[in-house]
């Protein structure tokens, strides 16, 4: 069994550990946990914890850590997906199977196609929180050692105002030369990677003129048009194929 917890719930110098929230009545009514059951503990951090349950109360779980470790399972490169957001619960899917994947943060961005609507920060604001929860769960059945964080909806132009150095990628239709895997070659090593999808209807042209001035590099994912659900699972597979990870 594995679970996220906060920093703050790992005493190292007594080498124990917390588990508060939801996940305690998950473990005593659902799992039955009891006390000497063997857990995995994650500090969202990259940090997994071999753990033994030692005391059980209504709101907390306390754990004897035995021993640390890097996470096995996190790439090397962190990759960041930037996703147009699409219709309906397909946002949802494309998180859950880009965290399997091993993707690093996901930004949801607003695009000239994009058909949502977001009428106010509140309700884009409660979209982000339940994208970050699937996240949290997708990042469990997958054995990640990290909780992906998923960014705040943002605006197209915007989507770049954090975006420091790296290999910057952008998915495009109508780019027939640039292919993804020469672009890795000749971009890799690289320390982070980013790649942006668009939603459903692809970038406009004046959206690919300002995404390569900002250094991102048009490129194709072979001769079949991709759905944005798709594309960049497809592209996040090649990459990590790339580079081994």
């Amino acid at each position: 069994m594995r679970f996220f917890v906060p920093d703050t719930n790992i005493d190292r110098e007594a080498a124990k550990a917390f588990i508060t929230g939801s996940d305690v009545s998950h473990l005593r009514t659902v799992l039955r946990a009891e006390i000497g059951d063997s857990l995995t503990l994650c500090d969202t951090a990259g940090t997994v914890y071999s753990c033994t349950i030692t005391e059980i109360s209504k709101d907390r779980i306390t754990c004897g850590i035995g021993g640390s470790e890097d996470c096995p399972s996190e790439p090397r490169v962190p990759v960041i997906l930037l996703q147009g957001v699409p219709k309906g619960e397909k946002m949802e899917f494309i998180i859950q199977k880009c965290v399997e994947l091993g993707i690093n943060g996901i930004i949801p961005v607003v695009t000239e196609r994009t058909v949502v609507k977001f009428e106010t920060k509140q309700d884009a604001a409660k979209k982000v929180a339940r994208w970050q929860k699937i996240a949290a769960e997708a990042s469990k059945q997958s054995g990640r050692g990290i909780v992906p964080f998923i960014g705040d909806v943002v605006k197209f132009r915007d989507a770049f105002r954090d975006i420091g150095g790296g290999l910057k990628i952008i998915p495009y239709e109508n780019e027939h030369e640039t292919t993804l895997k020469s672009l890795l070659k000749e971009g890799l090593p690289a320390d982070k990677i980013y790649v942006f999808i668009g939603p459903e209807g692809g970038f406009s042209m004046q959206e690919i003129e300002t995404a390569e001035e900002e250094g991102f590099a048009p490129v194709t994912l072979g001769n079949r048009i991709l759905r944005t659900e798709t594309a960049g699972m497809a592209a996040l597979a090649a990459i990590r194929y790339e580079i081994g990870d």
